[in-house]
C-alpha cells in the first residue's frame, strides 16, 4: 500500500487529497455508504493518531504501526472483488495523492 505511505508520510495539504482519494475509492470500488463512511473514519482516526504520536515525540516506527493498523482496517472493509480493483488501481491512487507536488 505504497500510496498510503506517501499520502500519510509527509506534510502538505492532505485534507483535499484525502477527500479526492475517498471520492476515487468510492467510485472505483463501488463502496456503499457504510464502507465509504468507515474509510473516511479510518483516515481521520489515523491522522489524529499520527498527530498524537508526533506531539508525544514518538518515532517513525509507531507511525508505521498505526499506518499498518489503518491499512488492515481498510482491507477488512472490502470484498474480494474490491480488493482486486484496489490493487489494480494502486498507481492511480498514488498519482492522485502526488498531483501537483513535484
Amino acid at each position: 500500500m505504497g500510496f498510503f505511505q506517501k499520502f500519510f508520510g509527509g506534510g502538505g495539504a492532505q485534507g483535499g487529497k484525502m477527500a479526492e482519494l475517498l471520492q476515487s475509492l468510492t467510485a472505483d470500488l463501488n463502496l456503499d455508504a457504510s464502507q465509504a463512511s468507515k474509510v473516511s473514519q479510518a483516515f481521520s482516526a489515523f491522522k489524529e493518531q499520527r498527530k498524537a504520536i508526533k506531539s508525544a515525540g514518538g518515532d517513525k516506527g509507531q507511525i508505521q504501526a498505526a499506518r499498518q493498523q489503518m491499512t488492515s482496517q481498510l482491507t477488512a472493509l472490502l470484498n474480494d472483488q474490491q480488493k482486486q480493483i484496489f490493487s489494480a488501481n494502486a498507481a492511480k491512487y498514488e498519482g492522485l495523492l502526488q498531483g501537483g507536488q513535484e
